[in-house]
């Protein structure tokens, strides 16, 4: 998919509004052929530097497994849509791009897992506004540029 077939689309997902505040969340992790992998609750909240817009968000994610998954981004607005993100765990930079209702996310992270392991994983995210306070996100998730778990998550504004 390209981003620009999202232009014009409301409502707009904005990061710089959407991550600002308290949310909660939802995630289950199929594998590609569709088996369930995991499922996950998510808690996050962020506060906006409108002077930089840039926008300071941590997320939670606790795994049905016992495993919980912190991330601390800093997720700075760029020109035309353009979005660039740092995470303590992560290869280089997020890089993503807004349009309409959709905001595309993509990066190299090293993920804990269960049982102490963590994988270097590579994200390929698309977010969907819904409302003002909900959006859906279908995600990707490989290894060395291969697919092999397609994740699925709901996120609402609190």
């Amino acid at each position: 998919m390209a981003i620009d077939a999202f232009r014009g689309t409301t409502p707009l997902f904005l990061p710089e509004r959407f991550f600002v505040g308290r949310l909660e969340g939802w995630a289950v992790l199929e594998s590609l052929v569709g088996g369930l992998l995991k499922r996950a609750t998510i808690t996050g909240h962020g506060e906006l530097d409108a002077d930089t817009d840039t926008v300071l968000f941590t997320e939670v994610y606790t795994f049905d497994d016992g495993h919980s998954d912190t991330l601390h981004w800093t997720i700075r607005k760029g020109e035309e849509g353009k979005y660039t993100g740092l995470e303590n765990r992560l290869e280089g930079e997020a890089i993503g791009e807004q349009g309409g209702c959709a905001f595309h996310w993509k990066y190299t992270r090293d993920t804990p897992q269960g049982g102490g392991r963590s994988f270097k994983l590579n994200f390929d995210n698309w977010f969907y506004g819904i409302d003002e306070r909900a959006c859906i996100v279908r995600g990707r998730a490989g290894r060395a540029g291969i697919p092999f778990a397609t994740a699925h998550v709901t996120y609402r504004k609190l």
